[in-house]
């Protein structure tokens, strides 16, 4: 199949999109498709810092639908720092036992430790969070978009997916740390609102730009090349 080559987004030799117009765009519709389909799930509006960072490691590997019982049960049972340090690993194992992956658990004992001797301050630079417990760089630069305040730029599967079909480019598991893609997310990465940007695009790409995208659904369709040759062959069959 002939590579569809849109107008406005031209993949320059390290594929990044070249029309910053173009760009707002993309954003500015994903900012409005997320005033009525933002998700609310119950770590967006954390009442303390620390509930997000907790969040933020739970979610890794799973489902977000079965982080949310999870979740609630974990701040039910360890309402500060303090009593998760203290806790038995067998507790904290049988409460994150639903999401598969027990390896977590000593993690959690160990920034709950953390936490008590910090006061509960967490760093707000990416290099300084990545030294606590459980926390890579997706974690860090989530926690610090969403909940820290401060400008981070996030790549995870499924933004990458996104990212490689705007300008319908392959991908597969290493994609995620190539320059130019990380260069290309850096790029859509507003300078101001990157928190609402950045959880539109998670609910977008769990809603619309799934593993089978709903391009019929998609108010990016017309700026995607994949979305353009997806809904161009629907139409032709």
């Amino acid at each position: 199949m002939r590579k569809y080559q849109h107008p406005g987004i031209a993949s320059t030799p390290s594929g990044n999109p070249s029309n910053n117009r173009l760009i707002d765009s993309i954003r500015k519709r994903l900012l409005i498709w997320s005033q009525t389909n933002a998700k609310d799930y119950p770590w967006r509006n954390p009442v303390e810092e620390w509930h997000g960072l907790i969040a933020e490691i739970l979610l890794q590997r799973t489902k977000v639908a079965s982080v949310v019982p999870v979740y609630e049960r974990f701040l039910a049972r360890f309402g500060t720092p303090s009593e998760l340090a203290v806790a038995s690993m067998e507790e904290i194992e049988q409460i994150i036992y639903p999401l598969g992956l027990r390896w977590r658990a000593p993690l959690l004992k160990q920034l709950g430790g953390y936490l008590t001797q910090s006061g509960g301050k967490i760093p707000r630079s990416l290099t300084e969070l990545q030294t606590l417990p459980g926390v890579g760089a997706y974690v860090a630069a989530a926690w610090l978009s969403i909940f820290g305040g401060v400008r981070s730029v996030i790549v995870d599967a499924n933004i990458v997916r996104w990212l490689c079909r705007l300008i319908n480019q392959p991908y597969d598991g290493e994609t995620r740390r190539k320059k130019w893609l990380l260069d290309m997310a850096e790029s859509f990465t507003p300078q101001t609102e990157w928190k609402e940007y950045n959880l539109a695009v998670l609910d977008f790409t769990m809603e619309i730009c799934t593993s089978k995208p709903k391009c019929e659904r998609c108010p990016l369709a017309d700026l995607c090349e994949y979305g353009q040759v997806h809904l161009s062959s629907n139409t032709q069959n």
